[in-house]
This record gives C-alpha cells, structure tokens and sequence, in this order.
C-alpha cells in the first residue's frame, strides 16, 4: 500500500506513540485522521502536525464503544468521502500490579479488560466498515508503555495484541484485509532504558507500523522492536 495515497486513522493520538506515529504518517505524505477520547491532548497534537501537513483532521471521540467508533467512521467518509484505509490503534501500557500485590484483583482485570475493549471495539467496527466497503484495509495494533522501570503491562499487551493479531488475521483475509500488531521488546532492563534510549524504541515502533502498510504480504504476523 502506498502511503501517499492512504487516508490513516490513528486512535490515541493524543498519546506520545500516537503523536509520533501520526507525525510520522502526516511527513510521509498521508492523509491523517486524528482520534483521541481526550480533546486537549488531541488538540495538542493536531496544531504541531497541522504546522507541516495541510492533510491532518482531528475528531474528538467520546468513548471507545462500537456506537461512538462508528459516528466516528461517519464523520469521516462525510469529511473525505471515503473510510480510513489503514487503521493505527494505539494504546499505551500502565504497569500491572503482580500477583502477590496488595491490590484487590479488580485492579488487575480493570486493567486488562479496559484494553483490550478499546482494541477490539475499533477493530471490530474498522472490520466491519472495510468488508461493507470492500476495501482492501489494514489494521495494526501498536503498542507501548509509559514506566519503562516497570514492563508488567507490555508483557501482558504483548500477548493480548499477540492473540488478536492471529485471529483477527484468519478471520479477515479472505476479504483482502491484513493484520499486523508491533510490540516493543521486555528484554531490555530497566537501566538501560533511558530518555534517549526510550525515544528511539518510540521511533522503531513507529517504523514497524509503516513497514506494514508498505509490505502487501504481511499480515497475521506481530513485529517486535529491537533497539
């Protein structure tokens, strides 16, 4: 798929991955959707890539939940005329508590639950909208943490995008639409993640996701960052 000539949804915009990855996409030459349940941030992140790309839109969107997510498809196709063409859901980690923490169960099941609501609500309606439009889509789950001291939260993304990424993918290629998830690595500890160290992981993240709306073939497949 040739960037240039995609329209990009990216959810989370208001995130520092969504920001990066949205600037990234919007440099590149793509039309960017921006998302983001909070309308500052969302704000923030439209005036800094609005300054170079006359292509970038935002939409605030109340909650992730399949009737909001779908008035969000329509303001779209109303604004451009067409659905998104690659769908960028972004979600950043929290840490999770272990099992022998003091904290009641719910805390961890909250957690969980909140994500992988969030994916898969956007990933269901943005199925649904390219199988109604017979478009050839992408959907690629991103994810990152914010405490690179505690990775507890990314090893249990991981397989959660993990698990999705292969299902999601057997379910939707004989309708020409692909599925990619990109990770970054737990491998790394924590003392050698530092500010810099930790922009360049955001960079490769976002490198991965566009290697994967570039490469037709890929799908059903989760990348992770080495950096």
């Amino acid at each position: 798929m040739d960037i240039k000539e995609s329209i990009i949804l990216v959810t989370s915009a208001g995130s520092v991955l969504g920001r990066t990855c949205s600037s990234h996409f919007a440099h590149l030459g793509a039309t960017v959707i921006l998302c983001d349940e909070d309308p500052s941030t969302l704000r923030a992140s439209y005036q800094q890539i609005s300054a170079f790309s006359d292509t970038v839109y935002e939409i605030n969107v109340c909650t992730a939940n399949t009737t909001s997510i779908n008035l969000l498809f329509d303001q779209i196709e109303s604004l451009l005329g067409a659905t998104p063409d690659v769908i960028v859901n972004c979600w950043t980690c929290s840490p999770m508590p272990s099992l022998m923490a003091t904290e009641p169960m719910n805390t961890y099941i909250d957690h969980l639950s909140s994500a992988a609501r969030f994916l898969y609500t956007y990933g269901q309606v943005s199925a649904d909208r390219f199988r109604s439009r017979q478009k050839k889509g992408v959907i690629i789950n991103v994810i990152s943490h914010d405490n690179p001291e505690n990775l507890t939260g990314v090893e249990s993304m991981a397989a959660l995008v993990s698990g999705f990424t292969y299902s999601w993918a057997k379910e939707l290629t004989p309708f020409n639409i692909r599925v990619g998830g990109v990770i970054p690595s737990v491998s790394h500890i924590s003392e050698e993640v530092g500010e810099r160290h930790w922009a360049e992981i955001q960079d490769e993240l976002v490198r991965n996701t566009a290697y994967i709306v570039t490469n037709d073939y890929f799908s059903g497949r989760v990348v992770t960052t080495e950096v």
